[in-house]
């Protein structure tokens, strides 16, 4: 529990005295433009580096996790918690996207050097999430005795049927505990600290791998099991609370006293925003399956989604990349450095553009061949699919990286107009191509609709976007103009 005291500001430490506390976190010289400028691609790659260290150590835990759970609970209990977890893509929403705007106002808090805005905006994000979890568990709570759990899972076995209902509410539960401590998370990477929150998240699989071993060497039940993997991220980010409130930014610490109507009112705008991005985004990409398995039939769906596990390697290593760079943005515009943002954006660009190609032009060479050797020869795409997964691939690289800009820039609204005309004309138009040319069809709606709503968009305001960065910084710099 966070010990909600109100800081004085007289109790701050000044920037000196936080080098000397944070050696690691504020080691160059902050007072010019080229040692802010080396000062933030240190974070971006210090960040990218964690989050990809991080994520390889979770896809090896899963190695060994997944088959030993798999034995151990049986088809049925492993599925079960297999559909328990995965509904936390869903809960994800339960933030209403206050998250990803927080880090917006922190990385323009941190920009302006204006520490109290900051302090105000962690404070009413953290009761604002607090009271969203409290309502929802009260809810949850009095409609968990009525909800047929069994029913609903399709369990039939006697023990899948006893550790149903259990088993979802310790998830939801440690879902919603850990729910508030995300805006130590978000803080960490609005001030360009991602990679400490990345090597707390490494610790959070490192604990929850341990759990499972436990769990399973005492032949606990799925109850355990759900425990140690929803359960982890709350010790973890309890700890990660503890280490930042307490000795890197003690003058942060929430306190109902700097809950703001203001601050809480552009928080919730924010988010209410890129919850609508979210949505657009969930809608348009995550919908092929459906659209597959309703015009072909669900045996058409594997043709589909094992080639595309081969495409989504290049966007995914491009999101690790290229995310350290959205609060970066949001403080190089908050502070007026204005080249800095131009020329990152430039390289970010470019990069993503022929990295990806390169990579994408590779695999659809080799696509076949790499799917013989890891499937067998029962799965051959057509080359009209994998082509059209090459482009997908090519586009959603570029588009992550002037997504990036366009966040940090606070250039939110453009992107919630786009990503909805775009998710509707992709249903409709991957729909249609579907009917008319087979399976490549959902891919080549994506393909047309991302580019004709989104990327096309995105570029044709890209200079007005930069004219109006450039004259933030010239009020900035100069006010009496």
């Amino acid at each position: 529990m966070l010990h909600l005291a109100l800081k004085s500001d007289v109790n701050r430490p000044t920037a000196h005295q936080t080098r000397r506390l944070e050696p690691v976190i504020e080691p160059l010289d902050g007072s010019t433009p080229q040692g802010r400028s080396h000062e933030r691609y240190r974070r971006v790659v210090l960040t990218a580096a964690s989050s990809t260290a991080a994520r390889a150590l979770s896809w090896i835990t899963a190695l060994v996790y997944v088959p030993l759970t798999l034995n151990y609970l049986g088809t049925e209990r492993y599925a079960l918690w297999a559909t328990i977890s995965s509904t936390l893509a869903l809960l994800s929403f339960a933030d209403f996207g206050m998250n990803a705007g927080l880090v917006n106002v922190i990385s323009e808090s941190h920009g302006r050097r204006d520490e109290n805005a900051a302090a105000t905006y962690i404070s009413t994000s953290f009761f604002l999430l607090l009271a969203i979890a409290v309502g929802i568990g009260c809810i949850f709570w009095s409609l968990y005795p009525f909800v047929p759990w069994s029913r609903i899972f399709n369990v039939s076995t006697a023990i899948a049927n006893r550790e149903v209902g259990p088993s979802v509410s310790t998830f939801v539960f440690c879902f919603l505990a850990y729910l508030p401590l995300t805006v130590v998370e978000r803080a960490q990477l609005g001030y360009q600290m991602g990679f400490v929150n990345q090597s707390w998240e490494a610790a959070s699989n490192c604990l929850a791998f341990l759990g499972i071993l436990v769990a399973v060497h005492l032949h606990a039940g799925l109850v355990f099991l759900i425990l140690a993997v929803a359960g982890a991220p709350v010790l973890t980010a309890l700890l990660n609370a503890f280490t930042f409130f307490s000795f890197q930014r003690p003058w942060l610490l929430p306190s109902w006293h700097r809950i703001s109507l203001s601050a809480a009112r552009k928080i919730v705008g924010l988010g209410a925003l890129y919850l609508l991005i979210q949505a657009a985004a969930a809608t348009g990409y995550t919908t092929d399956n459906l659209i597959i398995a309703h015009v072909l039939g669900a045996s058409r769906v594997t043709e589909y989604a094992v080639p595309l596990k081969l495409f989504v390697i290049a966007p995914a290593v491009c999101s690790i990349v290229f995310a350290p760079l959205w609060p970066a943005y949001g403080e190089a515009s908050a502070r007026g450095d204005v080249k800095w943002v131009k020329a990152t954006l430039r390289y970010s660009l470019l990069g993503a553009l022929v990295l990806s190609f390169l990579a994408n032009a590779l695999l659809f060479m080799f696509a076949r061949t790499i799917l013989r050797m890891w499937v067998g020869p029962r799965l051959v795409p057509s080359m009209l699919l994998l082509a059209g997964m090459a482009c997908w691939a090519v586009l959603n690289s570029v588009t992550s990286s002037l997504t990036m800009f366009l966040n940090g820039a606070g250039f939110i609204r453009v992107q919630a107009i786009c990503c909805t005309l775009m998710a509707i004309s992709n249903l409709v138009i991957s729909i249609y191509l579907t009917k008319h040319i087979g399976i490549a069809g959902v891919v080549y709606g994506t393909v047309i609709s991302h580019t004709v709503f989104v990327l096309i968009p995105y570029f044709f305001q890209l200079p007005r976007l930069l004219a109006e960065i450039s004259d933030r910084s010239v009020v900035l710099l100069h006010p009496q103009l």
